[in-house]
């Protein structure tokens, strides 16, 4: 019998209808759903954990070259080590989109390959657009 763990999805409020404002999920779409939250929050933006998040946002105004691609990775793989229990990144891969965001920077699209720690055979792609 496999204990299957429970968490907040996000974004709330999503599935009103059937899950209500607060909808709960498991397994590889909490995980998807954590590590997006991971990748889109800034450090600092919540109170109680000011060092979580991956400050991704700083690196669209800078020169879209190997030296800040190689930073985003670590950035990234720093956050993920400290606050993600129970999956490993496979690949890790960073795109320059050619958009401009809504303050005229770049924007970036972040794709990770991660593997169920648990179960050799979960592999599961979870991406991310940061304008």
């Amino acid at each position: 019998h496999k204990k299957v763990i429970y968490g907040l999805d996000s974004p709330f409020g999503k599935d009103k209808l059937t899950g209500g404002f607060l909808h709960k999920s498991s397994g590889i779409q909490l995980f998807k759903s954590t590590i997006k939250q991971l990748l889109l929050t800034e450090k600092g933006e919540r109170i109680l954990l000011p060092k979580y998040g991956c400050n991704l946002r700083k690196f669209l105004f800078r020169p879209l070259d190997e030296n800040t691609f190689e930073a985003i990775k670590r950035e990234i793989l720093y956050s993920f080590d400290r606050y993600i229990v129970g999956a490993k990144i496979v690949k890790l891969s960073v795109f320059p989109l050619g958009d401009f965001g809504p303050a005229g920077g770049n924007s970036l699209k972040i794709s990770l390959l991660v593997r169920l720690t648990e179960d050799d055979l979960s592999v599961f792609d979870v991406g991310v657009t940061i304008k």
